[in-house]
């Protein structure tokens, strides 16, 4: 197939090239000694891998589409007889190549370590470069100097029950914004040989062929507890429009299925048409010239533990603070005029208190394997996990206890002391366990009952691992989630909000209400806005 494809680029018959028609004396040692030399030299890469960038992980949720250009075609020129069997042999060598624009490529995979894969493209034009001496501008030289130009993208294949959520995002609707897969794209501006991408974690690797392209996939390590994890990694190289798609697909989609979407997946110029969705991708060249820049890194540490009158602006139950810390310039979502108050706190051990018809099937179906036959709560189980580089070594869990745990049941009220009624008014509300020790308000860890164990993190099992609200019983907006759709002038709004805390931790509660958005340790805009002290 591979050869018939590079043949053809070339004008030439497979059937009428017969390596017994090719002499040693035909192939000019300089021309061997280059192939050799390629070879080692793709041995001899180095093991020094860029990260996958924050920007695109979290692209999904701020995503700014950049205007492109066109596309200038590649020009083609035609090869002499010999140099062609030449360059038909090193396709045999490729196995699994797509030809683009007279370039074979094969993305490749590559293990690094004991747990990590190098997933990368390579190409024809550079096995052979030395061979072929009147070969056309390489690829990366031409894409260098020629804008790429939009692409529209389709995705022809879903599973029964999966909808688009968003752009680039797909997740069963009976389990709405949770698992599914998310696809993201790497537009490659600076040719297809420059990608090279590390995956950690890995368990399986498979190279596939999707849709007639290359591609790579990956199960990670993760989801072996039932819990709905993104453990899958679908890379594919289009080559022929200049992107690489990522697929992160969760353990809640097979693994036949998520092939499936991945072949239906087109990405073709785009048209005028303003129906067309384009594929918002992340420039490789800007991703390049990140990790050139000087890297401004704050200290673990600083997140972590803070002076004890950092936490001056902290609030008592009861107490009604305002939900900015200055007043808002541009203030489209009417913060400035938002008022807030934990009018109660209780905690209990049963879940009585809560609505359940607000928890989604899966979340429901957590709460039941919480509860005895009594509807008390079971006690949870912590793990007590030292993290691994991902490429030598895993996350293993060193210790583990059970201890008991309650329900944490919080009603806040929201106020509009405006004179203008708000709509979609976003809230949100996350635990923060913090301790003191010497002068210092230090994120509480958690406690081994191993004191020599070396761990770097205690992890509740089940619900007790979420410190965002893990249940709250306003909903509102277009997903129907977090937001009070209206509120008006004058009004208040009371939400009730809960957690399961393992009972050892209700004495280091606090309670963060920043309306910006959550955050798992110190932040100087929550600091600012203050914590609410709601410990047992």
């Amino acid at each position: 197939m591979e050869i018939k494809q590079t043949a053809k680029q070339f004008d030439i018959k497979t059937s009428d090239i017969k390596t017994s028609d090719i002499k040693a004396s035909d192939i000019e040692t300089s021309e061997i000694e280059a192939f050799e030399i390629e070879a080692f030299e793709l041995k001899a890469l180095g093991q020094h891998f860029p990260p996958m960038p924050e920007e695109l992980r979290s692209m999904v949720e701020q995503e700014v589409r950049k205007q492109m250009g066109t596309t200038s075609p590649i020009r083609r020129r035609n090869y002499k007889a010999r140099k062609v069997l030449i360059a038909t042999l090193a396709a045999v060598m490729l196995l699994g190549t797509t030809v683009a624009a007279g370039v074979a490529y094969r993305m490749h995979t590559e293990k690094v370590g004991k747990y990590a894969a190098k997933t990368s493209i390579e190409s024809m034009t550079s096995q052979t470069k030395h061979v072929i001496a009147d070969a056309p501008m390489t690829q990366k030289d031409t894409l260098q100097n020629t804008a790429l130009g939009d692409i529209a993208l389709e995705v022809s294949y879903l599973p029964e029950g999966m909808v688009k959520t968003e752009d680039g995002k797909y997740s069963y609707s009976d389990n709405l914004y949770k698992g599914g897969v998310t696809v993201a794209f790497y537009k490659m501006d600076t040719g297809d040989a420059q990608f090279e991408m590390l995956t950690t974690g890995v368990k399986e690797t498979e190279t596939v062929k999707v849709n007639g392209y290359d591609g790579v996939y990956y199960v990670l390590y993760g989801g072996e507890d039932g819990e709905v994890c993104f453990n899958q990694r679908i890379y594919v190289a289009y080559t022929d429009v200049h992107y690489v798609m990522e697929m992160f697909a969760a353990s809640d989609v097979p693994k036949e299925e998520a092939l499936k979407i991945a072949e239906g997946v087109r990405l073709t110029p785009a048209s005028d048409e303003m129906s067309q969705e384009l594929v918002h991708a992340y420039q490789w060249s800007e991703y390049l010239k990140s990790k050139t820049e000087p890297q401004t890194v704050e200290t673990w540490a600083s997140d972590i533990s803070i002076p004890k009158s950092a936490m001056a602006n902290t609030h008592a139950v009861g107490e009604t603070f305002s939900a900015v810390s200055v007043p808002v310039e541009e203030d489209w979502r009417g913060l400035n005029q938002i008022e807030i108050k934990v009018a109660d706190v209780q905690v209990r051990d049963d879940v009585s208190l809560l609505d359940l018809s607000v928890f989604d099937s899966e979340d429901r179906e957590e709460l039941q394997q919480e509860l005895d036959s009594s509807g008390k709560l079971l006690p949870a189980k912590i793990n007590y996990i030292k993290y691994g580089d991902g490429i030598h070594s895993l996350n293993e869990v060193v210790d583990s206890r059970v201890v008991p745990q309650k329900l944490v049941y919080v009603t806040v009220e929201y106020t509009n002391t405006g004179t203008k009624q708000l709509e979609e008014v976003l809230f949100f509300g996350n635990l923060m366990k913090i301790t003191e020790e010497n002068g210092q308000m230090i994120c509480y860890k958690g406690k081994s009952s191993d004191e020599h164990a070396e761990w770097d993190e205690a992890v509740p099992q089940g619900a007790a691992h979420r410190t965002e609200m893990w249940y709250y019983d306003v909903h509102g907006g277009e997903r129907n989630n977090n937001y009070i759709t209206k509120l008006g002038a004058g009004k208040t709004e009371t939400v009730h909000m809960a957690w399961l805390v393992p009972e050892e931790e209700l004495s280091y509660l606090y309670l963060d209400l920043n309306t910006s958005g959550s955050s798992f340790e110190f932040c100087e805009e929550s600091l600012a806005v203050g914590y609410v002290d709601i410990r047992q």
